[in-house]
């Protein structure tokens, strides 16, 4: 029954807690008992006090005498209700505390001391009805006052005496409790001793001889086997310290066998590896897509020495994979259009390294394969973390051709694969992406200059056709004049715009000494009131001032347009660890909340171009009130 180190401990700590438990519950019926004895004790105490109460009271009762009467009946009653309550027991209604249960009184003397109490008190009550009906003059009225004072007195001592049983009573019991206490002491003291023996034999000291058992392990001493007595958790612990023994023996042999052929097999691995890095290092270098499936697919075969290789990758919709490269295609059947369905070859796809199909035990990852080469492949997914795009597999004719260590290698290389194959795609990606930014790039250029330029080219013609038609040649003269500047300064622009898009140095580039040229013309060339502000200088990239400069310049042409304002202010500076650009006019502004007309992307060109640079356009207007443009990008460290 105790064999167990488990049951034995439990069984000492059961009997622990029991006696924990157990002395707990005495001590607690001690102290209700404490508690009761000391509230009869004052129950009985209180008796002599009310029997003497009764004898000072009666100095004042008599015939006729009603308030003294009454006092002295309440006095009787309640002392007759105490009597009551002491010899039979029953609820006791306390002022400070819920009512208490008193029982009957079990000790033969305690009870002989109230029987005695009890009936001298009949007599006492007696004497006191008399007293009461008997008229204070009368001759007989002394006496049995007399006779009173000497039963109060009586009365007292018999109450006395009931308290002092009902005192020896509780002390008897105080002194059973202590007696209790100590056996409780007693008993725990000697729980503790047999637990610390049982701890002793049954744990500390085999755990002795299995920490020698396993000290003559670490001293490579296998020989002697390890068997340990005690408890069944020890003889247990004592079989797996033998079994590990006769592992390590097991191992140790083995181990010298492989020490024969170690460097054989060294060798070879390194002449794995050595191939597995040049085959990487050539895939890993290509980018472009096709050449990187056909130099895996090559690879792969050559490298597991191989048949035939074949590389799918998983189709748009996720439900098949598609060839896309192989080597040695005798071995391929092509009357079938995938190499597999995703479901078939879910057991490849979610493998963490290749697996090998010997003997046409297959997992159906190379659906393509002939029946002359199926019975023997290796497959393994293409994985980018835990992103699997396709399978590589190789197969040979020959049974059981592929072993662990060729499918280390084949997970090895299509780990490489898969990630050169998606370096090929990046670039790919970033390359029409490259392409498509600078369509955007040019889209805004010419927004911003040559259409621009255009617009207000054909503006001046259309007034110098209007001056010529009215007669006014010099008016007409003199548009032509400022039309012959403009397209110099588009071609200026046009010239400028080709070489930065063929430019690729960093060349300087002023913000604030170009904006407040520009700022120059636009005040000459519209005659308006233009304040320039510039609190500091933005210190950035080409490529930043460059997107600034256009953002504000299309501030400033959207007011020359469309704002009908008569004074402007440019202002640059730095705030919260950003620079910014503000345009102010005093024109006539605008709903913001309103789209942009048909054929006018001025806001949403600037606000692609402020994207661009990672910073952001804030337009403030309202009808009548002016326009505020103001673009924040954050200072570059």
């Amino acid at each position: 029954m105790f064999k167990s180190l488990q049951t034995r401990l439990t069984f000492l700590f059961l009997a622990f807690v029991l006696l924990v438990l157990v002395s707990v519950g005495v001590m607690m019926w001690g102290l209700e008992t404490q508690r009761q004895d000391a509230l009869v004790i004052n129950l009985a105490g209180r008796q002599r006090m009310l029997a003497q109460q009764m004898a000072r009271l009666a100095y004042e009762a008599g015939a006729g005498e009603d308030a003294a009467n009454a006092a002295l009946a309440e006095v009787e009653l309640t002392f007759d209700q105490t009597l009551r309550l002491l010899l039979d027991g029953g609820t006791l209604p306390s002022l400070t505390e819920p009512d208490s249960a008193l029982p009957a009184p079990s000790h033969p003397e305690i009870r002989s001391a109230l029987t005695k109490v009890n009936a001298s008190w009949m007599e006492y009550r007696a004497l006191l009805d008399a007293l009461k009906a008997t008229p204070r003059n009368d001759p007989t009225f002394d006496p049995a006052l007399q006779t009173i004072e000497e039963k109060s007195s009586a009365l007292a001592a018999k109450a006395d005496e009931t308290v002092r049983l009902y005192e020896a009573d509780a002390a008897a019991k105080i002194n059973r409790l202590r007696g209790m206490q100590f056996g409780f002491l007693f008993g725990a003291l000697i729980l503790l001793g047999v637990g610390a023996w049982v701890t002793r034999k049954s744990a500390l000291e085999p755990l002795k001889e299995l920490g020698r058992a396993a000290n003559r392990l670490g001293d490579n001493d296998l020989d002697g086997a390890i068997q340990v007595e005690g408890p069944e958790e020890m003889r247990k612990l004592s079989e797996s310290f033998d079994s590990m023994r006769k592992n390590l023996l097991a191992s140790r042999s083995e181990l010298l066998d492989i020490m024969s052929t170690l460097e054989d097999r060294v060798a070879q691995r390194t002449r794995e590896l050595d191939a597995l890095n040049e085959v990487s290092r050539e895939i890993a270098s290509q980018l472009d897509a096709k050449h990187v499936l056909n130099s895996v697919t090559e690879k792969a075969r050559l490298l597991l020495n191989g048949d035939s290789a074949l590389l799918c990758l998983l189709g748009e919709r996720k439900r098949h994979l598609r060839l896309q490269s192989a080597s040695g295609l005798p071995t391929l059947d092509i009357s079938r259009e995938y190499m597999s369905t995703v479901n078939r070859a879910s057991a490849v796809l979610n493998s963490p390294r290749a697996l090998v199909c010997n003997n046409a035990q297959c997992v159906g990852g190379c659906g393509l394969l002939n029946d002359a080469h199926a019975a023997s492949h290796a497959v393994a997914p293409l994985r980018i973390g835990e992103k699997v795009i396709g399978a590589l597999c190789v197969s040979s004719s020959a049974p059981n051709h592929f072993t662990d260590e060729s499918a280390d290698l084949l997970t090895k290389l299509a780990n490489t694969a898969a990630v050169a194959l998606h370096n090929a795609q990046l670039y790919a990606q970033a390359e029409r992406v490259a392409t498509l930014e600078e369509r955007h790039r040019v889209a805004a250029e010419m927004h911003d200059g040559l259409g621009q330029t255009l617009s207000y080219l054909g503006l001046m013609t259309d007034q110098t056709m209007e001056s010529l038609a009215d007669g006014r040649d010099e008016i007409a003269l003199e548009r032509l004049h400022k039309t012959r500047k403009t397209i110099e300064r588009a071609t200026r622009d046009v010239r400028r715009a080709i070489h930065n898009l063929m430019d690729e140095s960093p060349n300087a580039f002023d913000l604030c000494e170009r904006l407040q040229d520009a700022v120059n013309d636009f005040a000459a060339e519209h005659r308006l009131s233009v304040t320039w502000r510039a609190e500091s200088s933005p210190q950035c990239s080409r490529e930043m001032a460059e997107q600034a400069l256009n953002v504000a310049l299309e501030a400033l042409n959207n007011v020359a347009r469309h704002a009908g304002a008569h004074r402007v202010t440019v202002q640059v500076g730095r705030m919260n660890g950003c620079h910014f650009i503000a345009v102010e006019d005093d024109g006539r502004g605008f709903d913001v909340s309103l789209p942009e007309p048909n054929g006018h992307f001025g806001l949403k060109v600037m606000q692609a171009r402020a994207a661009h640079i990672g910073g952001k356009v804030e337009i403030k207007s309202a009808c009548g009130r002016g326009t505020k443009v103001t673009l924040t990008w954050k200072a570059e460290e």
